[in-house]
């Protein structure tokens, strides 16, 4: 009896392993013209972070009350930065983190993989993403270094001074690291597995010396 509850209360560690509750932190972000975000690893997006559905002008506005959280296991961010014509650009900060003065890397062109992209609607903020199209874009793209840009109207009246500029009408995702803005992924707790392993074995003993 002792194996066996030995071995429930080791797969009950391990499917509900106590994770460190990360701080939230805060996004500030602009695009010209439309945006989202994703949580995710390094080889793989996992979920949706935010989701624009505003004009430009007022993307700051909208988000400069939310705070987030990353998924367990998440370590990366994705940032999808979609153009409706124009001059494209991404713009922003995480944890207060001005993405412009980290490492980032900026994806192939992946508009071909959005549903439904219309230019008017991104340009006017609102295209909601799929993550599963976003997801089998990311199977296929190519990384490189993405293109500093100080001079856009957009980012100059954002008040962030520098982003990155993609080409026309076009979608791209810019990847960088949590731990580069001072995010904390949800980390295992070992000192807290620990001592539910030894609670649940406690019990397991205590069982049995009543049914001895």
């Amino acid at each position: 009896m002792l194996k066996t509850i030995s071995k429930i209360a080791a797969a009950i560690a391990l499917s509900t392993a106590g994770f460190a509750n990360a701080a939230p932190f805060t996004i500030s972000m602009v695009a010209d013209n439309d945006f989202a975000i994703f949580g995710g690893t390094a080889t793989s997006i996992n979920d949706v972070l935010y989701q624009n559905n505003v004009r430009w002008d007022s993307q700051i506005n909208q988000l400069s009350t939310m705070t987030f959280n990353l998924a367990p296991s998440d370590t990366t961010f994705y940032v999808l930065a979609m153009g409706g014509g124009g001059q494209e650009n991404i713009s922003g900060k995480v944890n207060g983190v001005n993405i412009s003065t980290i490492p980032v890397s900026m994806s192939s062109d992946i508009r071909s993989f959005l549903s439904g992209y219309n230019l008017t609607t991104v340009e006017n903020g609102s295209y909601t993403v799929n993550l599963s199209d976003v997801q089998t874009a990311f199977s296929q793209v190519t990384w490189s270094a993405p293109t500093p840009n100080t001079t856009d109207i957009v980012i100059e009246s954002s008040g962030f001074g520098s982003g990155y500029h993609f080409a026309d009408s076009t979608a791209h995702l810019f990847s960088f690291g949590a731990t580069s803005v001072g995010v904390d992924a949800h980390v295992p707790e070992p000192s807290g597995l620990l001592l539910f392993g030894i609670g649940i074995l406690g019990l397991a003993a205590a069982r049995r010396r009543k049914t001895a």
